[in-house]
C-alpha cells in the first residue's frame, strides 16, 4: 500500500515560544513605494503597538535586516526563520529575504535567488523497520522571490528530491487593497497553526511534531488563493485573520514518517479530493510585561469530500468522505534582561474529526482486485505536544519537545516521541543540528534516532509572513 499522501485532518493546536526584544523598522518599507534604502532604519519601536508602523511590503513578505549584528536579540525564532509575525523579533541580522537584493544603490525590483542544502547522517535502532547507521541528502532547494510591481511580490520554491525536481511553491501576493491586506494565489503551503506554512528545514526541529506530521502530513500545499488580513486592538494587541481556499490541499508523508506499518491498518493512504479544500486561521498576539510577548491562535483545515485510493491507486473507498482539522494554538516568550538569551515554551493540541482511516484486509495480496475487506473510521482521535527551547545567544539553543497522537484506527493505538536537540548557527545562512527522537508505539514498539544535520543557505532565502 502507497503511503505517499494523506487526508488532512482537524486538529487543535497551542504553541508557546520565546521571542527577543522587538524588531520592526519604524520608516516606512521602502518596497512598496519605490522609493529608497531599507538599509535607513531607526531603533525599533517596542511593543504591539508598532503595528501602525508595519506597511504593506512588511505584511506580504519577509522582512529586510534589523539593525547591526551585535544588537540582535535571542537566536530562537521557534517557528522558523523566515516568517515572521509583525512586531515580533527577528533571528538577528538576516539580508533583504523577501525584499529582494534591494539597496540603497540597487534596483527595488532585483530578483533575489537562493539555493538551499538539507542534509542529514543519523544512526537508528528500531524494533521494527529499518536500522543501522545511513546518510542522505534530505533536500536541494532552489528559490527566487522579487517585487513585481510596488503592489505585488511573487516567489517561487523549487526542491530536488530522490533525484526528482518538484514545484513546491510559486505564488504572488497582492497588497493593493489596503496596508493591512494581502491575497495571495498560486501553490503553497496552508496556512494553518505556526508550523504548517514553513518547509521543514526552516523548522527548530529535524521533523514536524509527530502530531503535526500524522493528521496533516509533513506538507500540506495546495492550489488556491487566500485573503489575510489584521488589525490592531489597544495599543498592545494585534490580531490577524485569513481564508483559504484550494482546488487540492493533500496532505504529503515522508516515507521515514512515524506510521502504523501493520498491513490491516492503513491511516495514511492517498486520497483524491474532488472538491475545494478550505482553511482558516484566526490569530492574536499581546505584549506580556515588558520583555514577554503571548500569542493565541485557532485554525481549520477542513475537506469537505473525498475519495479514499490505497494501493497506489489500485483500490478505493467511498467517494463521500469528508474531515476537518481544527487547531488552537499558543505562544510565548521571554528576553533576558540584556536581550541576548531567551526562552520559548508551547504546547500544541489536535483534534481529527470526520473520515480520517480505514482498516483494509486484502486476502490476495493484490490490493483492488475486489477481494478487498476495507473498514472506514470516523470516530475523533486527539493529539498534541509540548516543547521547551532555551538560547543563551544569537547562535546556540537547546530544547526539548514530547508529542503523542491518537491513531484512527479500530483500537485508536497511541504513538508517543521525545526529541532533544543542540541547534549551532555558525551564521544566519550556516547551521548545524545534533537530535536525538526516541518513539514507542503500540503497534511498531520503540526506536531511536540519533541525527546530525547541516543545512546551509546559499543567497537572500524567504517566503510570505504568516503569524
Amino acid at each position: 500500500m502507497s503511503h505517499s499522501r494523506s487526508l488532512p485532518l482537524v486538529s487543535v493546536s497551542i504553541a508557546i515560544g520565546a521571542l527577543p526584544a522587538l524588531a520592526v523598522p519604524t520608516q516606512q518599507a521602502t518596497a512598496a513605494t519605490g522609493s529608497q534604502s531599507q538599509q535607513d532604519l531607526t531603533a525599533p519601536p517596542q511593543g504591539a503597538g508598532a503595528q501602525e508602523q508595519l506597511k504593506p511590503a512588511q505584511q506580504g513578505a519577509p522582512l529586510p535586516p534589523q539593525g547591526p549584528i551585535s544588537q540582535a536579540a535571542g537566536q530562537p525564532n521557534p517557528q522558523g526563520t523566515v516568517f515572521q509575525t509583525p512586531g515580533m523579533p527577528n533571528m538577528g541580522l538576516r539580508i533583504s529575504s523577501g525584499m529582494g537584493q534591494v539597496t540603497r544603490f540597487s534596483n527595488e525590483f532585483n530578483p533575489a535567488f537562493s539555493f538551499i542544502i538539507d542534509a542529514a547522517a543519523e544512526a537508528v535502532d528500531s524494533d521494527s523497520g529499518r536500522d543501522g547507521l545511513d546518510a542522505e541528502l534530505r533536500s536541494l532547494e532552489l528559490s527566487g522571490n522579487a517585487w513585481i510591481d510596488p503592489r505585488a511580490w511573487a516567489y517561487f520554491v523549487g526542491v530536488v528530491e530522490d533525484e526528482t525536481l518538484n514545484l513546491e511553491e510559486a505564488a504572488i501576493h497582492y497588497i493593493g487593497l489596503g496596508s493591512r491586506n494581502t491575497i495571495r494565489a498560486g501553490r503553497f503551503f496552508i496556512d494553518f497553526g505556526k508550523q504548517m506554512q514553513i518547509h521543514v528545514h526552516e523548522l527548530r526541529t529535524l521533523e514536524r511534531p509527530l502530531a503535526l506530521r500524522t493528521y496533516l502530513g509533513s506538507e500540506v500545499k495546495g492550489e488556491g488563493a487566500q485573503w489575510d488580513s489584521w488589525t490592531t486592538v489597544g495599543d498592545s494587541t494585534a490580531v490577524r485573520w485569513s481564508i483559504g481556499a484550494f482546488a487540492n490541499a493533500l496532505a504529503e508523508i515522508e516515507e521515514d514518517d512515524v506510521t502504523p506499518t501493520s498491513p490491516l491498518i492503513e491511516t495514511l493512504s492517498p486520497r483524491t479530493g474532488e472538491d475545494f479544500t478550505y482553511t482558516a486561521r484566526l490569530t492574536g498576539f499581546t505584549d506580556v510585561g515588558e520583555r514577554g510577548i503571548f500569542q493565541l491562535g485557532a485554525s481549520a483545515r477542513t475537506l469537505p469530500r473525498y475519495e479514499l485510493q490505497y494501493g497506489d491507486g489500485a483500490g478505493s473507498a467511498g467517494d463521500d468522505l469528508s474531515n476537518t482539522v481544527f487547531g488552537l494554538d499558543a505562544t510565548y516568550g521571554w528576553v533576558g534582561p540584556t536581550g541576548v538569551d531567551s526562552w520559548s515554551a508551547g504546547i500544541e493540541l489536535l483534534a481529527n474529526v470526520g473520515d480520517n482511516g480505514a482498516e483494509i484486509t486484502d486476502p490476495n495480496g493484490t490490493p483492488g482486485d475486489g477481494d478487498d475487506v476495507v473498514a472506514l473510521f470516523d470516530d475523533t482521535v486527539y493529539g498534541g505536544f509540548a516543547w521547551v527551547d532555551y538560547a543563551w545567544d544569537r547562535f546556540n539553543a537547546v530544547g526539548l519537545q514530547y508529542s503523542t497522537v491518537e491513531l484512527p484506527d479500530a483500537n485508536k493505538s497511541n504513538v508517543s516521541e521525545i526529541e532533544a536537540y543542540y541547534t549551532h548557527m555558525f551564521s544566519e545562512f550556516h547551521r548545524l543540528r545534533f537530535v536525538l527522537a526516541l518513539n514507542d508505539s503500540d503497534i511498531d514498539g520503540e526506536s531511536s534516532r540519533f541525527v546530525v544535520q547541516y543545512t546551509a543557505v546559499l543567497g537572500a532565502h524567504g517566503h510570505g509572513v504568516n503569524w
